[in-house]
């Protein structure tokens, strides 16, 4: 490859990662502090590792010991080795009081209008997020070292710039994994402008949570695992090679299992990317030799759910299938589709008027409609990537069924996935001729939804409304 090809390329991947970089700043400086879903129960996470509470603890507790402190500070205790309760109340209670000087209970309809709360059991009763895995809190707590006095809303400011870094690392990935699966023509263009677009894509670019460096190392593993598949069309491709990159794929997928249960799609994209690989009948033994490796991945990964209390794992059918039971249900369904098309204040409010429904069928019918491509082969489109796009998504909706509770942001780590099946269903029965026509109309398309969200969304209902 030339220096004449890959310059284009490099170009065009910078422009792309500035488009992110100034849309992730948008919502930045839009999203007022403490709405990011779940966002006090993360930062205290990273506050309490950045104190040096990052071990696991011993430490257990009854119902009985509700009567001597909240259960939100006994889950932080059971949680973090050296907790003591009277510095978690005070963790606590400097987030409230921030919380309530952005108006979290008037912005947030579900909160109720009474801040005279004594933990964040008033908040939500018996939720927690200690019980998340690990590598997000130890990776972001370094953050608060700089300014360790500063007011809350300061320092997550600061941990969400890490959650910015990896909203364009993520676009980034993106793009280099949809230019492997769209060589020719705009289709790798339109894939990542659509997570760069999408606003509830964009919006994790301003949320503290782990939830953004999950999407990030399913990106990073998704992109190898095409980039890998990709590699075996070329005559050099060594075995040596091939343990060399399914090494490394399996050590982020235990990074990923190390971050959120909703990461666990990793699992399987290196499965699927074991399968698929053209010297995986030819080596079987080392195919076999992988797969037992990422199956010891899969049960370090869930011993530590299960030792971590974490409630997105249970052994129980009957818990799993009454989950199953719910998850499709009509009314689940809708909060999936709105939550991922556009909500608020802590998805407490939906897009007025609401467009989920007809963007709800137009994913369908794309989704549908890259079927048509994946059985019927186009040469624009290498047939295994999108057997692999599949897979990662159908796991993420199956994740999703199990843990019964369907919402947007737990789809986002499969975004790279779900772009590249949405191109190639808008491109399934179009003449090449037409492909690029049709992809600036879906991005004029995708840049005024934006802009009727960034306006409906975050400046008129984060702010304006509120006259400040």
């Amino acid at each position: 490859m030339t220096q004449d090809t890959i310059s284009p390329t490099i170009r065009t991947g910078i422009g792309l990662g500035l488009i992110a970089l100034l849309h992730g700043l948008v919502f930045m400086v839009l999203l007022p502090q403490w709405m990011g879903e779940d966002e006090p129960w993360h930062f205290e996470n990273v506050v309490m590792v950045s104190q040096g509470h990052g071990l696991p603890s011993d430490y257990e507790y009854t119902v009985d010991d509700w009567l001597i402190a909240p259960d939100s500070h006994l889950q932080i205790k059971r949680r973090f080795r050296g907790s003591e309760l009277d510095g978690i109340k005070a963790q606590e209670d400097r987030i409230l009081e921030s919380m309530a000087r952005k108006g979290f209970w008037r912005r947030v309809d579900w909160a109720g209008r009474s801040t005279k709360v004594n933990s964040f059991d008033g908040v939500r009763p018996h939720f927690s997020a200690a019980h998340q895995p690990p590598l997000y809190y130890w990776l972001s707590a370094p953050l608060l070292l700089i300014f360790p006095d500063a007011e809350p809303r300061f320092q997550l400011a600061l941990v969400r710039l890490l959650s910015l870094a990896l909203f364009v690392g993520t676009i980034l990935l993106t793009f280099a994994a949809a230019r492997r699966a769209f060589p020719e023509g705009p289709g790798a263009k339109l894939a990542t402008l659509f997570l760069a677009l999408w606003p509830m894509s964009a919006r994790s670019a301003a949320v503290v949570s782990n939830d953004v460096l999950a999407r990030f190392l399913v990106a990073l593993l998704f992109f190898m695992a095409v980039h890998w598949l990709k590699a075996a069309e070329r005559a050099n491709d060594q075995p040596k090679s091939s343990r060399w990159w399914i090494s490394a794929m399996l050590a982020v997928c235990a990074l990923a299992l190390f971050t959120k249960t909703t990461a666990a799609s990793t699992v399987v994209i290196v499965g699927l990317a074991i399968l698929l690989h053209p010297s995986s009948r030819k080596h079987m033994r080392g195919t076999v030799l992988a797969l037992i490796a990422l199956g010891g991945v899969v049960t370090a990964g869930a011993a530590a759910w299960i030792g971590a209390h974490n409630p997105g794992v249970t052994l129980s059918v009957q818990s799993n299938l009454s989950r199953l039971q719910s998850s499709f249900s009509g009314a689940e369904l809708a909060k999936l589709r709105g939550t991922f098309v556009g909500s608020f204040n802590w998805e407490s409010r939906a897009m007025d008027p609401d467009l989920s429904p007809y963007w709800g069928y137009t994913f369908l019918v794309l989704c549908l409609l890259s079927l048509v491509t994946l059985f019927h082969s186009r040469v624009w489109i290498d047939r295994r990537l999108l057997i692999l796009s599949w897979g990662a998504l159908f796991t993420q909706l199956m994740l999703m069924a199990f843990r019964g509770v369907s919402k947007g942001r737990y789809l986002m780590p499969v975004g790279p996935a779900l772009a590249i099946i949405l191109v190639a269903g808008l491109f399934a029965l179009l003449p090449k001729r037409l492909h690029r026509s049709f992809a600036l109309f879906a991005v004029i398309i995708l840049v005024a939804f934006d802009g009727l969200f960034v306006w409906h969304g975050l400046a008129r209902e984060a702010w304006l409304n509120w006259r400040w």
